[in-house]
């Protein structure tokens, strides 16, 4: 196994010093027989790096479809991320998996390229009690010496609680924590485990609290490549404000985007909390209009219409984030 950026010892601490900004999740480009599309994946990443300027790549996430992908494809995206971003961001390596073994095996891969951490999201199948929960994660972590980052989702089947989260933060490298619940939830924990782990909360409606309130630095989102294109970059430019202390300007151009929030909230965010779908394909085309790569959804996952295209197309030209047709 090859060796850690850093020691085990040390993952707390890198957590708090290199998880800032926009730490963004990409779709993955693929070809319709669901291989994955190696140029349109490269494509993206240089954008996402040199375009919309991503603080980090965080691979094999949600709108990555990663539960879709066979465990040689999940190896493949990470490694083309460790090409392309050449060390100019950080990247985090999502090797969730029910069996610990092959979530160690993918964890093993990851730190063999010399990623800078890995995500874990809680097991689906068996996970639920405490102590499964904790035995699931210090498995894994007794075998990899790189810092894990845990998901909190309900897309398990259960989630997290701020009481167990105190426990998993006591293993040495679980150094963050990506909490997709309630803001009552998150204050919570941080309540608990204080600045042992980073603390992020994922919605971007929440970030400006977040950041003003809480001290939260980063955020694992995929909602900057929707926000930010090569014409503008408003969530980049309110997160820079933010993180410099500059929070009258963070708060001007936060409540800017609110246009361009209602849209992401109408067309993403009420569908997926509605149908409890990530709601793949509607983020694929409006990272396509905004000049990524789109195409093809996975099989099995709902494709939009060409009605429901154009009424995106026409709602984001009404928030002045595409130019008008």
């Amino acid at each position: 196994m090859s060796s850690a950026k850093y020691p085990k010892s040390e993952a707390k601490s890198v957590a708090r010093e290199v998880l800032q900004g926009a730490i963004t999740a990409p779709c993955l480009p693929i070809h319709p027989d669901g291989e994955i599309d190696e140029p349109g994946l490269r494509h993206d990443l240089r954008h996402l790096i040199d375009v919309i300027g991503a603080s980090g790549l965080y691979m094999n996430g949600y709108y990555g479809h990663f539960w879709l992908l066979t465990s040689e494809q999940r190896r493949r995206v990470v490694e083309i991320a460790v090409e392309e971003a050449a060390g100019a961001v950080p990247i985090i390596a999502r090797c969730a998996h029910p069996s610990p073994r092959e979530a160690i095996a993918l964890a093993q891969h990851a730190q063999g390229l010399g990623v800078d951490f890995v995500s874990l999201v809680s097991p689906q199948f068996g996970g639920a009690h405490p102590d499964a929960l904790l035995g699931y994660f210090r498995t894994i972590a007794d075998e990899i010496d790189l810092g894990i980052t845990v998901f909190n989702t309900v897309q398990a089947g259960y989630s997290i609680s701020p009481e167990m989260m105190a426990e998993l933060a006591e293993i040495p490298n679980i150094c963050a924590l990506k909490n997709g619940m309630s803001i009552a939830h998150t204050i919570r924990i941080r309540e608990l485990v204080g600045d042992s782990i980073v603390v992020v909360d994922p919605d971007e409606e929440h970030f400006f609290l977040n950041m003003s309130q809480f001290g939260q630095r980063a955020i694992y989102t995929g909602t900057n490549a929707m926000f930010d294109s090569g014409k503008a970059q408003p969530m980049k430019d309110y997160i820079a404000a933010g993180l410099a202390g500059d929070m009258q300007l963070a708060a001007r151009r936060y409540y800017d985007l609110e246009p361009v929030r209602k849209m992401h909230r109408r067309w993403i965010l009420e569908p997926w909390e509605g149908t409890g779908l990530c709601p793949i394909a509607r983020v694929k085309y409006w990272n396509e209009l905004l000049g990524m790569t789109g195409g093809p959804v996975p099989p099995g996952i709902p494709a939009m219409s060409q009605q429901e295209k154009s009424q995106m197309e026409a709602d984001l030209e009404s928030v002045g984030l595409v130019p008008v047709s």
